[in-house]
């Protein structure tokens, strides 16, 4: 076996693989041999076929995949023996790639490649970038107070319904007349949300009724997805789609959700008994919580300006881009030339950034240790958790959910993936001038609608 490489031009070069049969015959032999074992054909007991059927059957099929497996296997070594920074993968050369013949036993196979540039990675603080830092306002404060209110009410005993309640109560199906349907739907144990009634007419009939009260109004219209409506009969789905009509609903229990009161009640369930003592530690809290909160903002848009300034470094060099829009086209299923044609210089700017990173990585000797991404894991585990309103949990509380992540290995991947992309942009980080600007929230979400 011969690979040889042809320097086309700085940017473009060929690989041309050289197959004789000594290269691949005992490969495609061992391959046929085990076929051979596992076969059934009619005539032969399992594993018994005479290897010269098995080869005159399988043989032609067997070499194309063995040679396919030889030329991956070459192509791959050379480009690491060579030390070869490529983009993308070879593609088959489309102009003078010979028509393979199967009954020959020399085989020569033409590869394109594309050599990735030399990009500039130097950074210096006489460069200057952005860093915006979200101001932290009493409204904001105000709206998390009140966040956390509702978060942390509950559901308290009242005298009459006003339109917000969770009403329990017997549901009684009523007939032509207005009384009891005999053998109709009669469910003693009923509850319903007045809030989520869909038909005005029927809330504005519970909206006013105390305990004991009788309602009339027709359920199928106030909670038009059978789901509900079934749930609220206490019967399956498919029963439910063939109800219609009123019913009677006898009023035994009100309560309506009460938000929580800003006290030390609530400090304790926030924040633990007796870590945050009166509304003026609370409200210096939750602004720390806040402020903490958008840091996570203010580096996601370093990332950003970062990126951008480093690719505009770069804006002078040449790719390769007749070889990767060739490249995007072959490996992206459903991809025509015309998209790629419109959407390029996106990904220009794409291809540019992935070898920014990898001569950072490289010069930096950037490596991912198994911490790294533990500790990704825990800031994505601490995101998802304050969406339920659970703030300031520890690195010990938070492990086991980055235990799992580390434990899934598409997970895991991602993690990595995410783990040494912070730690580019920690040396970007560290190598820029960082000009601090404070913002307010309007105005930093502005920052996402320049085009």
């Amino acid at each position: 076996m011969n690979v040889t490489k042809n320097q086309i031009d700085d940017l473009n070069a060929t690989l041309k693989i050289e197959l004789n049969k000594e290269d691949y015959a005992t490969r495609v032999d061992d391959a046929l041999k085990g076929y051979q074992k596992k076969a059934v054909i009619d005539g032969f007991r399992k594993g018994k076929t005479p290897f010269g059927i098995i080869k005159k059957m399988y043989g032609k099929a067997v070499l194309v995949e063995e040679i396919n497996k030889l030329i991956g296997e070459s192509l791959t070594k050379f480009i690491q023996d060579n030390d070869l920074n490529i983009l993308g993968e070879p593609l088959p050369n489309e102009e003078n790639q010979k028509e393979l013949d199967l009954n020959g036993e020399h085989f020569e196979f033409i590869y394109d490649i594309a050599l990735a540039p030399a990009m500039n990675v130097k950074v210096s603080k006489r460069e200057k970038v952005p860093y915006y830092i979200i101001k932290v306002d009493d409204e904001m404060i105000d709206k998390q107070v009140e966040a956390l209110c509702k978060q942390n009410g509950e559901l308290l005993p009242v005298d009459v319904i006003e339109g917000t309640e969770y009403v329990k109560g017997e549901l009684i199906e009523l007939d032509e007349n207005g009384k009891a349907k005999e053998g109709g739907i009669h469910n003693e144990e009923a509850s319903l949300s007045i809030y989520h009634i869909k038909d005005e007419d029927s809330r504005k009939a519970f909206v006013g009724a105390k305990e004991g009260s009788e309602v009339i109004f027709n359920p199928s219209k106030s909670f038009p997805n059978k789901t509900d409506f079934a749930a609220l009969m206490g019967i399956s789905k498919e029963e439910a789609e063939k109800v219609d009509g009123n019913f009677c609903f006898i009023v035994k229990e009100i309560k309506r959700y009460i938000d929580a009161e800003v006290n030390q009640a609530l400090f304790d369930k926030v924040y633990g008994e007796g870590k945050v003592n009166g509304v003026e530690e609370f409200r210096a809290k939750v602004k720390e919580e806040l402020t903490n909160q958008f840091k996570g903002h203010s580096e996601y848009r370093f990332t950003i300006d970062a990126r951008e300034k480093m690719v505009r470094k770069n804006e002078d060099v040449v790719l390769p881009e007749a070889f990767l829009k060739r490249w995007l086209v072959a490996t992206n299923e459903g991809m025509t030339q015309e998209a790629v044609d419109k959407d390029f210089d996106s990904y220009r700017d794409e291809f540019k950034w992935q070898l920014i990173k990898t001569d950072l990585i490289k010069e930096n000797g950037l490596k991912v240790e198994d911490e790294d991404m533990k500790a990704v894991g825990r800031e994505i585990a601490a995101a998802q958790l304050q969406q339920y309103g659970l703030y300031g949990l520890s690195n010990e509380q938070l492990d086991g959910f980055a235990d799992r992540l580390l434990q899934d290995e598409k997970q895991r991947a991602n993690l990595y993936d995410r783990a040494l992309e912070n730690k580019v942009f920690a040396v970007l980080k560290d190598g820029f001038k960082l000009e601090d600007q404070e913002i307010s929230m309007d105005d930093f979400s502005k920052l996402f609608e320049r085009k």
